[in-house]
């Protein structure tokens, strides 16, 4: 039989070759997928070896998952981490509610080293190298505790949906808490500042948005996916559709809120709002940006400093707090104020009550 080279080496026999100094024999196989490279002293050693294989690979069933294991190590060792992210992004990400804010979350992560990464190596050490870098660019522990469970879950994905063999790194660190839990209020002149910067954006609903926050306690998704048919004007009630606890919540609706709806243009496609996230938080910040900057020429004007974080620091989220703030203040209770607002526990409504201690005084007086 006539032999070929192929790397140095020569082709003897199917799935043998022989160093072309004569010292060495190498069976290659692939099996079930799984490659198998072993070299011998002798032919008859490599002969033996090869037609073994090929028998327990017919015969004997725990033979070939083991090679089934292999190649399933081999191929997780090419599989980077932004090919996993790629897939859970079009698989995974389209089912949940926040599938904008996920992806561009996803669409973040893979713009870092640790991405690059093959799956195999992202362990603790690869995730507490990210953190650290995260961190010096100014992450806040929320924030980055929101990537570490993406990451977390798309672990979990990959092992029991895809059938990978990873371990989970998250596991393995000291994942960053929520962070204190945040109570602002609108201070003295925000809403005004705020609401006179918002009538200038191009898109007449924007100042509509943020009185209808303030005027209900509704989130901005919530609010933003309100449709004509859902409100009645004549029982003052709204039902905000699939919330973030995943269920109808109806609620009730105040004069203010009322007239609000009731100036509303009426928008091609039944929504009350037709805005995107992107497109209220490009005009929340502008209109941030513009009220801060007249607050400040007011404060150089009038000689005094600026206060720090005023207007500058308040999110969109905060005007949630402020409305259900201003419900306790109305004297709603507990489970009356929980139903307007979906939280789940009572627990979570417990960092709205202090704010009613002067109230609170002056009925024990």
């Amino acid at each position: 039989m006539a032999s070929k080279k192929i790397r140095n080496e020569c082709i003897i026999e199917r799935n043998i070759t022989v160093r072309c100094d004569g010292f060495s024999y190498r069976v290659r196989l692939t099996m079930n997928g799984a490659r198998i490279n072993q070299t011998f002293d002798t032919l008859q050693d490599a002969r033996a070896y090869r037609d073994r294989m090929r028998a327990d690979a017919t015969t004997d069933p725990a033979h070939r998952l083991v090679l089934e294991a292999k190649q399933r190590k081999e191929d997780t060792a090419k599989i980077t981490l932004t090919v996993l992210l790629d897939r859970y992004l079009l698989e995974i990400t389209p089912t949940k509610r926040s599938a904008p804010v996920e992806s561009t979350k996803i669409g973040k992560l893979k713009r870092y080293e640790i991405s690059r990464l093959p799956v195999s190596l992202v362990g603790r050490d690869a995730i507490l190298r990210f953190m650290a870098t995260a961190k010096k660019e100014g992450w806040s522990d929320n924030n980055l505790r929101k990537y570490l469970m993406l990451l977390s879950s798309l672990f979990q994905v990959a092992t029991k949906r895809w059938g990978m063999n990873l371990e989970n790194p998250i596991r393995k660190i000291e994942v960053p808490s929520n962070g204190k839990a945040r109570d602002r209020r609108l201070e003295i002149g925000e809403y005004e500042r705020f609401h006179t910067e918002l009538k200038k954006a191009r898109n007449p609903y924007m100042v509509s948005i943020f009185e209808i926050a303030v005027e209900t306690a509704a989130r901005r998704g919530e609010i933003l996916k309100l449709r004509r048919k859902d409100v009645d004007l004549n029982n003052a009630t709204a039902v905000l559709r699939n919330t973030k606890n995943g269920e109808d919540r109806i609620i009730p609706l105040s004069n203010r809120a009322i007239d609000i709806l009731k100036r509303l243009p009426t928008a091609i496609g039944g929504q009350m709002f037709p805005v995107t996230e992107v497109q209220l938080r490009q005009a929340y910040l502008a209109a941030k940006q513009r009220a801060r900057k007249k607050y400040d020429i007011e404060c150089a004007q009038k000689g005094i400093n600026p206060q720090p974080g005023y207007i500058s620091d308040l999110r969109f989220h905060d005007l949630r707090h402020e409305a259900t703030s201003r419900l306790f203040e109305k004297e709603l209770n507990l489970m009356e104020v929980a139903s307007i607002t979906g939280h789940k526990t009572l627990e979570m409504l417990k960092r709205y009550t202090h704010l009613r201690a002067t109230e609170l005084a002056r009925k024990l007086n």
